[in-house]
């Protein structure tokens, strides 16, 4: 396990993947894409934090070997409680002004991207910023995921979680991800971040890539963490008094929320203006919905 680096030197950008029992697993040769892509780029500005949960099945002394020769990389091996735990905890040990969460089975969409964004982030010092996700096929062949608007956020998430940089002081602030959701504690994040007015940038580069596999791919394991997202967010809403995870779960399946709930999110005091932009996109699509018919689910 290598030792923190000297504070004065601290890198720009903290790219943190959370590991388990990557052997027992088969994920090994995945694995070795994640290390060679941080390799290529090549960005002295970035550090890749390894963020295990402990492994048992010789995963640790696999990434020993595997880092042992890379650049500006950590390795931290301790219990965690699940996914979002590990990302908690390689967000505190991170040194970097940003925080970057890159899956175990992912890759960074270009050789260079590292040091694009490390421009973008020093010139404007957003408090996040966001891209775009390439996603590749088991045939080779790739697609990028273009529905990247703000303006989804009351509806899901407008981009990968792979793809947002976010200011590690802000993830604190915010208590990073909130370990009772499985799948939508990223969803639940961005929710809170734009709710709290921090304000971010996008750029059209596409930031990471991962394969369309894994538990998200499930839309209702998906359908019933954003429910439970909503459930606490709405918590005390007059207007969601009445209303359960299960009503959640239909908003969800058919894209769109009562326009009572809306309005009294649209018309409440000290909502920021990235909410009010969401929540009239929202309105929109609830009433352009409502006469349709043959949405129904």
């Amino acid at each position: 396990m290598s030792a923190s680096p000297d504070k004065t030197d601290a890198p720009l950008i903290s790219v943190i993947t959370a590991t388990y029992n990557l052997l027992s697993q088969g994920r090994q040769d995945s694995f070795r894409e994640v290390i060679d892509c941080m390799a290529r780029q090549g960005c002295a500005r970035a550090e890749h934090i390894i963020q295990d949960g402990a492994s048992t099945d010789g995963t640790v002394e696999f990434l020993q070997e595997l880092t042992a020769d890379a650049p500006r990389t950590r390795l931290i091996s301790e219990p965690d409680s699940g996914l979002y735990d590990a990302m908690n905890k390689g967000a505190q040990a991170a040194c970097g002004e940003y925080l970057l969460f890159l899956n175990s089975d992912d890759s960074l969409a270009s050789d260079d991207i590292l040091s694009t964004v490390a421009d973008r982030l020093e010139a404007a010092q957003p408090d996040f910023l966001y891209g775009s996700t390439l996603r590749r096929y088991e045939d080779g062949s790739e697609t990028r995921e273009k529905r990247m608007s703000l303006t989804a956020i009351l509806q899901r998430m407008p981009f990968c979680h792979n793809s947002v940089l976010l200011k590690r002081d802000v993830f604190l602030a915010l208590g990073g991800h909130d370990t009772q959701f499985r799948v939508a504690a990223d969803y639940d994040l961005m929710l809170r971040l734009l709710t709290e007015g921090y304000q971010g940038e996008r750029t059209d580069e596409p930031i990471s890539m991962f394969w369309g596999r894994g538990v998200t791919s499930d839309i209702v394991i998906t359908a019933e963490d954003y429910a439970r997202v909503w459930m606490k967010y709405y918590d005390g809403f007059k207007a969601a008094q009445d209303l359960t995870q299960e009503d959640f779960f239909r908003f969800f399946r058919r894209g769109h929320m009562p326009v009572p709930l809306i309005l009294e999110r649209l018309s409440k005091p000290g909502t920021s203006d990235a909410i009010k932009a969401a929540a009239r996109h929202s309105l929109w699509k609830t009433m352009r919905r409502s006469v349709q018919f043959w949405r129904s689910f």
